[in-house]
Parts: C-alpha cells; sequence; structure tokens
C-alpha cells in the first residue's frame, strides 16, 4: 500500500520524494485508489501557500498564488493535456490527425485559449466562493477522483504513453474506491453540498468520455488531464452558485 501510494505521488506531483522502488506494472494501476490523498495534499499546499500569502496582499493576490502553487506542485501535468487537448479536438482534422496533434509538444491558439479561461475561472470562481479555503482545499481532490471515469475499461488509442499506465487497466473495485473515498472527503468539507457537486462533476467526465470516444476512439494520458482540470473548474462553480 505504502509502495502504491509513493509511486502515485511520483506520478502525479512533483513533490520530492526520493525513493526508488522496484514495480510491476499492475503496482501502478493499483495507485488509482490514493488519487483523492493525493489531491488533498496537492489541496493542503495550495492551503499553505494561500494563507501565507495572505500576509504580504489579501484578496486575489493570495488566490493567485495558491493556483500558482498547484501548477508548480503539478508541474502543470493536467493543464498542458488540457491544452492538447483542446487543440487537437477543435483542430477539426481526422482521429488519426487530432492523436498526432496530441503528441506535439507545440501549443497552438485553442491550447491558449484553454489555459487562459481554466486559469481566470478557477481565479474568479474561487474569489467568489463562501468558503474560499474550502474551494482551494477540495478542487484538486474532486480533479483526481473523476479519473476513475475516464480510466475504467477505456480504449487507449495509441501503442504506447503514459497514459497506457492507468486507462483500461484499472478495476472497477478500485475504481469505485477512489469515487467513494473522494465524495467522502468533498462531504466532510462542504456536507450535501459536497455530495451534489461531486455527482455533477462525475456524471459531466461520464458525458465528456462519450464525446471524447466519439471524435478519437479512446482515452489518452492528455484527456485524463483535461477532464482533472475540467472537473475542478465544475466542482468551483457549482460551490460558488
Amino acid at each position: 500500500m505504502i509502495k502504491s501510494l509513493i509511486l502515485t505521488i511520483q506520478f502525479l506531483t512533483r513533490i520530492p520524494i526520493n525513493i526508488n522502488i522496484d514495480i510491476k506494472e499492475n503496482d501502478i494501476s493499483k495507485g488509482i485508489i490514493y488519487f483523492p490523498i493525493v489531491g488533498v495534499i496537492l489541496g493542503a499546499f495550495d492551503l499553505i501557500v494561500y494563507n501565507l500569502a495572505g500576509y504580504v496582499v489579501p484578496g486575489y493576490f493570495q488566490i493567485v498564488c495558491a493556483v500558482l502553487a498547484y501548477l508548480c506542485l503539478t508541474g502543470a501535468f493536467h493543464i498542458d493535456g488540457l491544452a492538447d487537448t483542446a487543440d487537437a479536438i477543435y483542430s477539426s482534422r481526422k482521429k488519426e490527425v487530432m492523436l498526432e496533434i496530441m503528441k506535439d509538444s507545440r501549443v497552438g491558439t485553442n491550447g491558449v485559449i484553454a489555459i487562459i479561461f481554466d486559469l481566470i475561472l478557477k481565479i474568479l470562481l474561487i474569489s467568489v466562493s463562501r468558503n474560499i479555503p474550502i474551494a482551494i482545499f477540495l478542487s484538486p481532490v474532486v480533479g483526481k477522483l473523476v479519473q476513475p471515469i475516464l480510466m475504467y475499461k477505456a480504449n487507449y488509442p495509441r501503442e504506447n504513453g503514459l497514459g497506457n499506465i492507468y486507462i483500461g487497466k484499472v478495476t472497477l473495485l478500485n475504481s469505485a474506491i477512489c469515487c467513494i473515498l473522494g465524495t467522502l472527503i468533498t462531504t466532510i468539507g462542504v456536507k450535501v453540498i459536497g455530495i451534489i457537486a461531486t455527482l455533477g462533476c462525475l456524471f459531466f467526465i461520464f458525458l465528456f468520455r462519450k464525446y471524447i470516444e466519439k471524435k478519437i476512439g479512446g482515452i489518452t494520458g492528455d484527456i485524463l488531464g483535461a477532464g482533472s482540470e475540467l472537473a475542478e473548474v465544475l466542482f468551483l462553480l457549482i460551490l460558488a452558485i
């Protein structure tokens, strides 16, 4: 269990854990149950940065610092996937070309627009939340707990890649544990609203998966990142409402 947790933290974050671990392929996919825990770790770091920034300039500056901390801790891993997904899906090309666009390290117009609006929406929605610390703390958790919806029994349309570690490899039991654990965490944070917001995000990501599968015939690692970012924004939107 500890091995899977460490592997998951190393994979999803840039938190320096310099421990070499002998692994098997299924050791990584089992780590899906720890995704919400990684979300808690990220949310806690973001919240610490938010509180520290308040001693410098309270207000929007704190929120911007918290969002920036999240980008630094994840290495912009997820938002890069969002940008690549936007470039590919809205390129109006064939499936094969879309997959090639996702592999391209360059960011196009649609990707830049996606990044800008993602960051603006996060900052604005956090700022109008009734409980800003809770919004900052829980949004990374939601971004992680929706992942099994994209991974379980999904087709990976490439021969290799980082997404292939999880996509189509996670079990129903571990997927359920991830979703339930994440929902419990959000429920503790914002009670009934947490359940409503989490279920709303899960349903939205299910629809997002169906949409993407029609476009490219499967799920890639970039899609996982995009799903995480979209779920976080939707969760913050529901909290704001």
